[in-house]
């Protein structure tokens, strides 16, 4: 194993820590919740964090992704990015405050305080988040998803198990946990001795912005090919159908936590690698192992998927394993993306990154509209999983400007074909049959054995 790879071994490993940890305590938190919360209430906290984590790129204008690109870059002055950042940061929130609470509180939306307090505080997170990350404090990273994941637990169980606070409980304890995250990161970095006033700079603020607005729309795009079938399933099905939509995303959400530990190494290793040599084997390499060990761990959750689902849920939410294949799917699709994304961020070309996304939302608004009048809230994992394919692809062919990324094609379509037939025999059989458990685990091997060559090169 050559240094850069052992580098982005070694990332991995560490952004695992947090990642892993904080994700398991998030998915026996479901499982306690789901017995406390209906499934219309669940879908209603789902739609109020949904649209907070739409409105966090848009609000900052993305300045946190600045943050962590600008500080990366050799001749980085810390200061004088996080202390521009950070003032950027806060007169956002503060504006977006005053404007949105008299609104909201004159149409009488519910929980509008809490809401805007959750927002401004993720954007401060964000921030320190992408600042500590940047200057290599990943250990630091790291340990903060575990910390504040536990907090989250413990105010989470406090408010909604013991107090029974329903809604307003679960939005306390976001807001706590987040708030904790941001007094644990700036504390343990001493992120004050980073923030002068007198080291803001405008001409800076605008070359990040330059960087960062594009972005913008690119975010907010990503959430209407990943997000915003909630909505159509709230508008043709109703609130209870999202509350099982929900439930279902958090299975793929595995998928997700493993991409985000390997995403997080990765945007370093991706912006390193761009700056020495952008015709190396080492993205296709990365590329190839990436799509190897999603498969994989896609199978072995599709194979465990219903007895998981009878022992983490309650019983009215056991029918959302129907959904979850074609959610696995789009996380799949949705995860290589990103991946390919993050090489438009290392060449800081990000409208490349903004124009392939609206293809993609495109694509996956008009299947939105056919599919979920015609099979419900299948209908929204299927159109996620082909608007996200779609993006890939025309990723993958846009990105060959900047870099040499070759495809093993025969690896990816042979993958898909195995997971297809794991799928399909979910459907077909019942839950318990040892017929189905030996083709399951056979086809699980021969997944493995498919993408053998792609898992060595991380070896």
């Amino acid at each position: 194993m050559n240094n850069k790879m052992k580098r982005l071994v070694r990332n991995i490993g560490i952004f695992a820590i947090g990642n892993l940890g904080s994700k398991v305590i998030g998915f026996l938190l479901i499982a306690i919740f789901t017995r406390y919360l209906t499934t219309t209430q669940f879908g209603y906290v789902d739609l109020i964090t949904t649209t907070v984590n739409m409105l966090l790129p848009i609000i900052a204008l993305s300045i946190a992704d600045a943050v962590f690109r600008f500080v990366m870059d050799d001749d980085a002055n810390d200061q004088m990015i996080f202390s521009t950042g950070v003032s950027f940061t806060l007169l956002m929130s503060l504006i977006v405050f005053l404007i949105a609470f008299p609104i909201l509180k004159l149409f009488d939306v519910h929980y509008a305080g809490l809401v805007l307090l959750y927002l401004a505080a993720s954007l401060v997170q964000i921030l320190f988040q992408n600042f500590v990350r940047g200057i290599g404090y990943v250990r630091l990273f790291a340990i903060n998803g575990l910390v504040s994941a536990l907090v989250l637990a413990g105010c989470g169980i406090w408010q909604v198990v013991y107090l029974r606070n329903g809604i307003t409980g679960y939005l306390n304890a976001l807001i706590i946990a987040t708030i904790f995250s941001v007094l644990f990161i700036g504390f343990i970095a001493k992120l004050w001795t980073f923030f002068r006033i007198s080291a803001n700079n405008r001409q800076l603020l605008k070359a990040m912005l330059q960087y960062s607005i594009p972005l913008i729309p690119n975010a907010f795009l990503w959430f209407f090919t990943n997000d915003a079938s909630r909505y159509f399933i709230v508008g043709f099905v109703g609130l209870a159908a999202n509350g099982l939509y929900a439930v279902a995303t958090k299975l793929p959400t595995i998928i997700n936590v493993f991409y985000t530990i390997f995403s997080q190494a990765w945007q370093i290793s991706a912006v390193e690698e761009y700056r020495k040599n952008r015709h190396s084997r080492f993205f296709s390499d990365v590329f190839s192992a990436d799509v190897g060990l999603s498969v994989i761990l896609i199978g072995a959750i599709l194979i465990i998927l219903r007895p998981i689902m009878t022992i983490f849920v309650a019983s009215e939410y056991f029918d959302a394993w129907k959904i979850v294949p074609a959610l696995l799917l789009a996380s799949f699709f949705s995860n290589l993306a990103s991946f390919l994304g993050t090489i438009y961020l290392a060449t800081k070309e990000t409208k490349g990154i903004m124009m392939t996304t609206v293809y993609g939302m495109i694509v996956n608004l008009l299947l939105n509209v056919i599919l979920i009048p015609l099979f419900g809230i299948q209908g929204a994992g299927i159109g996620a999983a082909i608007g996200f394919a779609f993006v890939m692809y025309i990723r993958l062919r846009d990105i060959r400007k900047f870099v040499d990324l070759h495809v093993n094609w025969r690896q990816l379509w042979f993958s898909l074909l195995i997971l297809f037939s794991i799928v399909w025999m979910q459907f077909i059989f019942t839950m318990g049959s040892p017929f189905l458990y030996v083709l399951v685990v056979s086809l699980e091997s021969i997944l493995v054995w498919i993408n053998r060559k792609a898992l060595k090169k991380i070896n």
